[in-house]
């Protein structure tokens, strides 16, 4: 029988947040390292096409999790889902969610596959405390940062010794420079006058994600610069707000596109100015990675994935200090003509998807062994 058979839980196969897109392709990594993968989920979405081509196996199960608001029900579809994950055999189980730990264990404990837990959040203000004591009965447990992996230490009580950081890496394929003449012809397409500074935000239209901040920074800064807010808005009331604020200012609403990279590579600028604690803040690798720099809110593990620029660190609520930050950077082809590339070798020397997939199958593959749980590690601590 194959000693790398990796069962992992989801909830839904869709495009709904970071978490979800993070856990098809890091399973994607995983096969094309020898992996065979084994699927329990609760719904189809949009990434069920990819996940049915990539798994050896896939199984719809009622729930992961039981449910407060229907607790006989859930707690019986928790049940009956370890069941059919056992019938898989796995050598290891890897959730992608807190909430998937409990199905995992119990799937461990009849099949003695040890479980690993991807923790791609900070931990809620009002987790049950019943389901950090399953979380602590996890043989290994990895965080994007160690801002996150701190986090979940101290609310949880997770042992640091079984906590691994593995910054989530990116496409260096897909997230590549354009040539001037490409970045023109992006820049035209989305109304971007030739004379124009173009800033891009490319993300959820979110309180927490800081746009109304960025619009506000924009209106101080007047002059030939241009906003490009690229994402879905899943408030109408804030999606009000935010054109009521951008009345008067070069600012597009782009909605959700497929042309991500291509924008962020047509960009001068790339701005995240979250308020939430963000876990790493992909956003930040893809745009540096198109030679595009960032400026980004010092909060949550930003801070990390942006070390090699320091500089580019904002306070987070501060539009003052945002609009200070963005005309000393948005200038950048002229005042400072290397600081594109040098966005891209980080990338490329810290932030690459192979080097997360590596770092995450020695976690699985010690996991899996008899070898006991997998010590500390940080990816890149001293690069």
């Amino acid at each position: 029988m194959n000693d790398k058979r990796v069962l992992t839980v989801a909830n839904h196969l869709g495009s709904v947040g970071g978490t979800e897109a993070a856990q098809l392709v890091v399973f994607r990594g995983l096969v094309e390292r020898g992996w065979e993968v084994h699927l329990l989920y609760v719904s189809r979405g949009d990434f069920w096409p990819a996940w049915k081509e990539l798994a050896a196996s896939t199984t719809q199960i009622r729930a992961s999790l039981p449910d407060p608001s229907s607790p006989v029900r859930s707690t019986i579809g928790t049940i009956e889902g370890a069941l059919k994950g056992m019938r898989t055999l796995p050598s290891v189980t890897y959730v992608h969610n807190a909430g998937d730990v409990p199905v995992a264990l119990a799937v461990g404990a009849r099949s003695g596959a040890r479980v690993v837990v991807h923790l791609h959040l900070p931990p809620p203000i009002r987790q049950p405390s019943w389901l950090n004591a399953l979380m602590r009965r996890a043989a290994a447990a990895i965080a994007p940062s160690a801002d996150t992996a701190n986090r979940w230490i101290s609310r949880a009580g997770l042992d640091p010794a079984k906590l691994s950081v593995i910054p989530t890496g990116i496409d260096i394929d897909r997230f590549v420079p354009l040539p001037t003449e490409q970045r023109m012809a992006v820049r035209a397409g989305v109304d971007v006058g030739e004379q124009e500074s173009m800033v891009i935000f490319a993300g959820r239209l979110e309180r927490i994600k800081g746009p109304h901040f960025l619009v506000d920074a924009m209106g101080r800064l007047g002059g030939d610069s241009h906003l490009v807010l690229c994402g879905a808005a899943n408030s109408s009331s804030y999606l009000a707000e935010l054109h009521h604020l951008a009345q008067g200012h070069r600012v597009s609403f782009l909605g959700p596109r497929s042309d991500v990279p291509a924008l962020m590579a047509a960009a001068d600028l790339s701005v995240l100015p979250s308020i939430f604690l963000e876990t790493q803040g992909l956003v930040i690798s893809e745009s540096m990675a198109c030679e595009t720099p960032v400026v980004a809110s010092e909060i949550g593990g930003l801070g990390a994935t942006m070390r090699g620029f320091p500089e580019q660190l904002v306070p987070p609520r501060d539009p003052a200090r945002l609009a200070e930050a963005i005309k000393q950077y948005v200038t950048w082809r002229r005042i400072e003509p290397d600081l594109g590339a040098r966005s891209r070798a980080w990338v490329l020397e810290h932030m690459t998807f192979s080097r997360t997939i590596a770092a995450i199958d020695d976690v699985i593959t010690e996991a899996a062994s008899v070898l006991g749980p997998p010590s500390l590690r940080e990816i890149g601590r001293d690069s």
